[in-house]
């Protein structure tokens, strides 16, 4: 059964991944969020994340670091806010404070790349690198490019979706309804 389930998983994940196998040289490495624990502790997305992120950092691929997430699911909004808990780590890291750059606001993807876009684009920061699952790859690629930046994505690969294939399940049909949703919007705005 888990062996069938990975196989739906890589052939739904498919379409919706894009990234870089090899990190390019960039002007930020841009961390989207993830869900932070109520013990204020990374969920293993955020940590698959922000370890990714951490390796590229260690390798020069960029001099920033931006975090990016407010509260989501909001429902969680007596906890530490995603930004801040990946912040937390990278700092322990060795990320000093003056290489990050933290969105504590945006809850969506869309909102990710806007919030980021005022945070950066005004430090002339054009190319960055975003580090996300697979599965949220070639979205995240399209609204941070539509928001103004050259960007291109680190995939993490053998992770989460390789570890956990019915939570990948469950997450690869909300991004297609995410991908819905987004041209929805677009067709009504028109």
């Amino acid at each position: 059964m888990i062996a069938l389930v990975r196989l739906l998983v890589r052939l739904l994940e498919w379409p919706l991944s894009v990234g870089c196998r090899e990190p390019r040289q960039a002007d930020a490495i841009v961390v989207l969020g993830a869900p932070i624990r109520a013990s204020g502790e990374l969920s293993p997305a955020a940590q698959e994340r922000v370890e990714v992120a951490l390796l590229l950092y260690r390798e020069n691929l960029a001099p920033i670091v931006c975090v990016t997430g407010g509260h989501m699911p909001r429902a969680q909004a007596g906890s530490l806010l995603e930004a801040d808990g990946m912040a937390r780590w990278l700092r322990a890291g060795g990320v000093p404070n003056d290489r990050l750059r933290v969105d504590r606001l945006s809850t969506t993807t869309r909102e990710n790349a806007a919030r980021t876009a005022e945070l950066l684009l005004p430090e002339n920061v054009r190319t960055v690198c975003l580090v996300t699952q697979p599965f949220h790859s070639r979205r995240a690629r399209f609204l941070f490019r539509a928001a103004g930046f050259a960007a291109e994505v680190q995939l993490i690969e053998r992770g989460l979706t390789e570890r956990a294939p019915f939570a990948a399940l469950r997450w690869i049909v909300r991004e297609y309804g995410a991908w819905l949703l987004l041209a929805f919007r677009r067709l009504t705005m028109r």
